[in-house]
């Protein structure tokens, strides 16, 4: 009678280790569900460089940022990416300088683009502005000024203002060469046609 009921026992026991085994491995799928694995192309890559394009507060004109790297596809506002250029502003004047802040419509008047190198991408990169639109009646020169910085560590490569007259005019800041240690190797000017003139990309 004892051997009964030491082997009925421990089938109860296999059963309920079984079971807590099963409970187990359905918590550690519900749990890699929830929290799934970061994939390595999942992890957005930092900014290396930040070139900023600026010009007068109080304009309504349209100036556009155009980059190139050795021989891709220029990016700009009508192609905003192409690795590892990313336009992540692109200022159209004073058009888009009403935002909402906490429900109500603000003026900001700063006209300002950006964009980012993301990653250490070795080549020559070819800078340029685009007098894309102009207030009607306004004759006088525009001021801009192109800002190139190394984020880390961080190192304000140039900042040069250029005045710009005519709407559809490019005109040319010294482009820059990286190294595949992220090292600026050279400032140089060039007469690369990176910005198009309609302002579409080619």
């Amino acid at each position: 009678m004892s051997k009964r009921r030491l082997g009925s026992g421990l089938a109860f026991n296999d059963l309920l280790f079984n079971v807590l085994i099963g409970f187990v491995m359905l918590f550690i799928i519900a749990f890699l569900l929830i929290n799934p694995i970061t994939k390595k192309a999942d992890i957005p890559v930092k900014a290396e460089f930040i070139i900023t394009i600026e010009w007068e507060d109080e304009s309504s004109d349209d100036i556009d940022l155009w980059m190139q790297r050795d021989n891709d596809p220029p990016v700009g506002f009508s192609r905003k990416e192409g690795a590892p250029l990313h336009l992540d502003r692109d200022d159209l004047g004073s058009v888009n300088d009403t935002v909402l802040i906490d429900g109500r419509a603000t003026f900001i008047k700063v006209n300002r683009e950006t964009m980012t190198i993301r990653g250490i991408v070795p080549g020559d990169y070819y800078i340029a502005a685009h007098y894309y639109s102009k207030r009607k009646g306004q004759v006088d020169p525009l001021n801009v000024t192109i800002t190139v910085i190394k984020v880390n560590p961080f190192q304000q490569v140039y900042s040069i203002t250029k005045q710009m007259m005519n709407v559809r005019t490019i005109e040319k800041w010294p482009g820059i060469s990286i190294d595949s240690d992220g090292k600026i190797t050279n400032i140089f000017n060039h007469n690369r046609k990176v910005a198009p003139m309609g302002g579409r990309a080619p």
